[in-house]
């Protein structure tokens, strides 16, 4: 089981998020990926949070089949 100081925050640029119901779908399909334990979307910054176990690549690919583009925020 991973320590409170192995998680992970992913940070991301979502394209696509035009208004409320977008950014419960963003935030429904990161929740769904194995590994995320928390989650914040940001609508107005086109931004999400998404903390846990999980790689940047798993959350884009999540996010590409509900037809939001993705990107690591840096």
């Amino acid at each position: 089981m991973p320590t409170e100081g192995s998680k992970r925050t992913q940070h991301l640029e979502v394209q696509g998020m035009s208004c409320p119901a977008c950014k419960d779908n963003v935030e429904k399909a990161l929740r769904a990926v194995g590994g995320v334990e928390d989650v914040q979307v940001w609508l107005d910054e086109e931004t999400a949070s998404v903390v846990g176990e999980v790689e940047p690549d798993e959350l884009i690919k999540a996010l590409s089949r509900t037809n939001y583009q993705a990107r690591p925020l840096r």
